[in-house]
């Protein structure tokens, strides 16, 4: 059985990113454990005009360690695409050349174990046994960061198969429309790309495409600087010292920081409408309907029975589709190789742990040996922490609690524009 000091469940984009940095400290003995073949990310949903919503030099290992081999920069000119991509002026990338880039990184890492399922996670009383489907292994700590998992609305959930599905789901990639009436449900990023994705052609000439939304609107992501400031190390400290009572209304009032649309590809949705309804005088129903929830399905013949509730006219509609893709997000979980540990867990009420602020979950075991957790702390560490922004100074702060000391910076010395906390002055 071998002995290791650190095992990480999942290999995303988080836990590469801790790997990466990791690679500094050569006697660690660190093993990340996914089941996949290899690095992937939602590789389902690649879409050639689906872009990244952060910048590029948000990469991996950047915002903590400039200089780290497993940059996007060194990516590049490893790669010799550093002159041309400069010369596109881009500041962001596109979701296939993130992946691509991770891929490279993984490729790179010696701790990675891909086809390695983990199926259980027990602690011995002075170890964490991780048992995976290539063998079992011992621990001193460990982290948990497999990733969400989609959202299915409760009223589709006996009705899943080919016709209908979640978008990220293989189903997908097979999906031929011809003549079929598509609905899509859901108005964010991934909805508004399948839908466009739809009435382009991508997978046959549909007969009608229908995008439903609860949003008010096609909401853009605010991308104003002062917004910004949420996915900043100083703001995430702060919001963590918070009443756990304040925390939820604030993260929902900041909804449109993380999960609005990418406003230049609302705009590119926008033109491609006006070009396909008022110049090319394509005929075919293609609708948004907004403010509309999706109140119950039904199969009807060879297709399905939509009924979903107008909130702005205060109305019951009715909606047929062939097809029905569900582009409601994703919500988080715990994997169930951690459930020999559950009860030693201090968990929120929605089941989900606690974190402290270096990313600890709170558990009744030895201080000595450490559970943490990454994609976990949207209620704790707020509105940052299922995105990419950040990723790296989360990693570095979980590397500088693992190794009692500072490994990299990660405390800002320079103060915010925008001041949270209560003033100290007094009068």
């Amino acid at each position: 059985m071998s002995e290791l000091d650190f095992a990480a469940i999942g290999i995303g984009p988080f836990h590469l990113s801790l790997a990466a940095l990791l690679e500094k400290e050569k006697s660690f003995k660190a093993l990340f454990f996914d089941l996949k073949k290899e690095f992937e990310w939602h590789s389902e949903l690649m879409f050639a005009d689906a872009d990244m919503q952060t910048s590029f030099m948000k990469d991996l290992v950047t915002p903590v360690d400039p200089t780290n081999a497993n940059s996007f920069l060194n990516y590049l000119v490893s790669n010799d695409l550093f002159y041309s991509f400069m010369n596109t002026g881009r500041r962001t990338i596109s979701r296939r050349e993130f992946e691509r880039y991770g891929r490279w990184v993984a490729q790179r890492l010696n701790s990675l174990r891909f086809s390695h399922r983990v199926e259980s996670v027990r602690f011995d009383g002075s170890q964490f046994e991780v048992g995976t489907s290539q063998g079992t292994f011992r621990s001193k700590d460990i982290c948990v960061g497999t990733g969400p998992v989609p959202r299915v609305p409760e009223v589709a959930r006996n009705l899943l198969s080919d016709r209908v599905f979640h978008a990220k789901s293989e189903h997908l990639k097979n999906l031929r429309l011809d003549g079929l009436d598509v609905a899509i449900i859901g108005g964010g990023q991934t909805g508004i790309e399948v839908f466009r994705s739809c009435f382009s052609g991508l997978w046959g000439s549909a007969r009608s495409v229908t995008l439903v939304s609860r949003r008010d609107n096609l909401e853009p992501l605010d991308e104003s600087p002062f917004t910004n400031e949420y996915f900043a190390p100083g703001y995430v400290e702060s919001f963590h010292h918070l009443p756990e009572t304040q925390k939820r209304a604030i993260v929902a009032k900041q909804k449109l920081a993380s999960d609005g649309n990418t406003p230049a590809y609302l705009q590119s949705l926008y033109n491609d409408l006006y070009r396909i309804k008022n110049v090319e005088d394509d005929r075919r129903p293609i609708r948004i309907l907004p403010m509309r929830n999706l109140e119950y399905m039904a199969k009807r013949d060879s297709g399905y029975e939509l009924q979903l509730a107008n909130r702005y006219a205060s109305a019951t509609e009715a909606l047929f589709a062939d097809v029905v893709i569900l582009c409601t997000g994703f919500e988080t979980r715990l994997p169930h190789a951690i459930e020999p540990l559950l009860n030693q867990l201090d968990l929120d009420e929605t089941r989900l742990p606690k974190l402290e602020k270096n990313f600890r979950v709170k558990w009744n075991g030895p201080a000595t040996n450490r559970i943490y957790a990454v994609n976990f702390g949207r209620y704790s560490h707020g509105i940052a922490e299922p995105q990419t922004s950040l990723m790296a100074w989360r990693s570095a702060t979980i590397i500088n609690d693992l190794f009692g000391r500072t490994v990299y910076p990660v405390s800002p010395s320079r103060p915010s524009f925008l001041h949270y906390d209560r003033l100290e002055e007094s009068f």
